[in-house]
């Protein structure tokens, strides 16, 4: 649904206050996603109205700051519980129980240390500075009342230096994980900047999606690794190292018509030869085959 800034404010505001009360007793896998995403929202959304680094939202935003990062926590657990269960062969059963095991185990930790933080912040500074943030990005994003022009988003300001980092990236397993961040900002920014940005986030979130599925395989071979061991004799591994390389590629290459369709979105000049990501070199399929 596109709204307006005003509007996007009041729905991302009555949505953080549905899922800080999801999240207070046991926080369950949507919940915790949603959160996080809604935080991130905000977070953005303060960003590209300035008000960022007013008092009235950093008192607001170093609370939101640990609940999101405890839910991160929780979040990428499931995602990795997720990933292991899209792998159905004989051979590794041993394995993904063991493994399973311990992310169950790590999860139902990580889950009362969030739920124990939403519960005690909800009961004491977190409302009252809800309110005053809520009412502070509010005035930013509302129409005014002189007949001078509405405050919106400057969508040029968010996607040109995106555009730059795409152009000057060789992508690997660091400046991807990087970029997967600009890539949720820039979206986040877009879907607040109503119908001028909605083309720009519709055609983001499948490359979102892609980077993301590679960050969790990531993160479940690093996981696996530490868990079973680096040593051979665990047939995961290999299948976990195989989906992780085939992961990484697909990401990349939903990446190479990205700054094409941004600079025509855009209507900026288009740089006069691409950008070295669009040449994926050997070399980084061969880091790849090595994690």
């Amino acid at each position: 649904m596109r709204r307006e800034p005003e509007a996007h404010v009041a729905y991302l505001f009555r949505k953080l206050s549905r899922l800080l009360r999801a999240n207070r007793a046991m926080p369950e896998p949507k919940s915790v996603h949603q959160l996080r995403t809604t935080v991130r929202r905000i977070e953005t959304l303060a960003s590209s109205l300035g008000k960022d680094e007013t008092k009235a939202y950093s008192k607001f935003d170093k609370i939101l700051s640990e609940i999101f990062e405890k839910a991160g926590k929780v979040r990428d657990l499931d995602v990795q519980m997720d990933a292991l269960n899209t792998i159905s062969l004989p051979s590794v059963e041993q394995d993904k129980s063991i493994l399973r095991s311990y992310l169950q185990r790590q999860r139902a930790k990580r889950q009362r240390k969030l739920a124990s933080t939403v519960e005690k912040e909800l009961a004491k500074r977190l409302p009252k500075r809800q309110r005053k943030a809520k009412a502070l990005l509010l005035d930013a994003a509302k129409k005014p009342t002189d007949g001078s022009a509405q405050r919106t988003i400057d969508l040029r300001k968010e996607v040109m230096p995106f555009l730059d980092k795409l152009r000057a990236n060789h992508f690997d397993t660091t400046t991807l994980h990087e970029f997967r961040l600009d890539v949720k900002h820039v979206r986040y920014a877009a879907e607040a900047a109503g119908e001028r940005g909605a083309e720009i986030a519709k055609m983001l979130k499948p490359v979102q999606d892609a980077i993301g599925e590679w960050h969790d395989c990531l993160n479940l071979v690093e996981t696996a690794d530490k868990v079973l061991g680096p040593l051979p004799g665990h047939p995961l591994m290999t299948v976990l190292r195989g989906k992780l390389r085939g992961r990484f590629n697909d990401a990349v290459a939903i990446l190479r018509p990205l700054e094409e369709r941004l600079v025509e979105m855009m209507d900026v000049t288009a740089s006069k030869k691409p950008g070295p990501m669009l040449l994926v070199r050997e070399e980084q399929a061969a880091a790849m085959a090595a994690v």
